[in-house]
């Protein structure tokens, strides 16, 4: 596990990376400064844009870069090892969006339809469509996880309409805390 990167470019000068607990902090040295900077990874979209030479790690806010790492330096492996890490250290540290447990979850289709019934009645429907058609679709496929993984999916891109999803539909937050996460986390530890 790469924790650390130090690249050199000719012209821009140089850029040295680590990952320290819950955020990334690099330097960039350049022939006219010196700037040091801190991201927290929790900010960041775990899939980075490559663009020419370089690639970004951009904010799921706004879409800016916010972290840039020249392509494949110092070499190949130890960039993509380092990508990697950072990759995986991100969504770790992501804990606003929802995911499937790697175990499967009793589907209850009664809370599912109550769950659409609230949401049609409180939410704005046009603001939520995506997550009514997946929740839909999971009532009719209960034990199908691609279902439930639409569903989770739907969720992570509402944006502000979250909290409004989970004041009015509580059992969406149910469905992916079930009590398989510690047996989850205890696989992870093997």
């Amino acid at each position: 596990m790469t924790t650390r990167l130090t690249q050199t470019h000719a012209i821009k000068g140089s850029r040295e990376f680590e990952l320290v607990d819950d955020e990334v902090r690099y330097v960039i040295k350049s022939p006219l400064r010196t700037e040091s900077l801190s991201v927290v990874l929790d900010v960041l979209d775990p899939e980075p844009v490559i663009s020419g030479s370089t690639v970004s790690f951009v904010s799921r806010v706004n879409r800016e870069p916010l972290v840039e790492l020249f392509l494949d330096k110092p070499d190949r492996e130890t960039f993509h090892q380092f990508i990697s890490t950072m990759q995986q250290r991100i969504i770790e540290e992501d804990f606003s969006r929802l995911r499937v447990r790697g175990k499967g979850v009793d589907v209850n289709v009664d809370g599912i339809t109550e769950s659409i019934d609230m949401l049609l009645k409180y939410v704005d429907p046009q603001e939520i469509e995506g997550l009514l058609a997946a929740l839909r679709e999971l009532r009719l496929n209960p034990d199908n996880p691609q279902y439930l993984k639409r569903v989770a999916e739907a969720f992570n891109e509402l944006g502000f309409a979250q909290g409004q999803v989970l004041v009015y539909a509580p059992y969406i937050n149910f469905l992916f805390s079930g009590s398989d996460a510690e047996s989850d986390r205890a696989d992870n530890e093997k």
